[in-house]
């Protein structure tokens, strides 16, 4: 969910939505997820693409995911924080968990579009990008948008 606010798993409730903090069973469960959260972090560039096929249809979302940097989830969201601070771009904080998350480009309401954005998650996702993600990727933002000076 940090790197896609809009996936939920469990229609439209995530899964810590389903639990209480109020009752015993699932505070334990809480609990353990917290513990679970205390390892490293990474700040993650997310790009997907919505496109549409020749007859107009929806084609299956294109991603990419890159790592970009690697440590603890405060001191990421003070570097996002930062660099966004001086492009220009608001950086949403989650306070309960520490996630911080920069758009750079916000998902339109039409197909096609391009969606980017900056984010801070436990250090689990591996760098990955569809085929064909690049060549597509200029063609739907040719010179639009901004960028981050956060890759190494």
């Amino acid at each position: 969910m940090s790197l896609n606010p809009n996936a939920k798993l469990y229609g439209r409730k995530s899964l810590l939505e389903l639990f209480d903090p109020a009752q015993p069973r699932d505070r334990a469960c809480l609990a353990a997820f917290e513990r679970e959260l205390d390892m490293p972090w990474a700040l993650y560039r997310v790009r997907r693409l919505f496109l549409l096929a020749e007859d107009g249809r929806r084609r299956p979302v294109m991603r990419s995911t890159e790592r970009v940097d690697l440590g603890r989830p405060r001191s990421l969201a003070r570097k996002l924080d930062a660099v966004s601070q001086h492009h220009g771009v608001d950086v949403e904080h989650d306070p309960l968990y520490g996630r911080a998350r920069a758009w750079l480009r916000p998902r339109g309401a039409t197909w096609p579009m391009a969606e980017e954005l900056f984010a801070t998650a436990p250090a689990r996702v591996i760098n990955k990008q569809d085929a064909g993600f690049e060549a597509a990727w200029r063609t739907v933002t040719a010179g639009a948008g901004t960028q981050l000076p956060l890759s190494d």
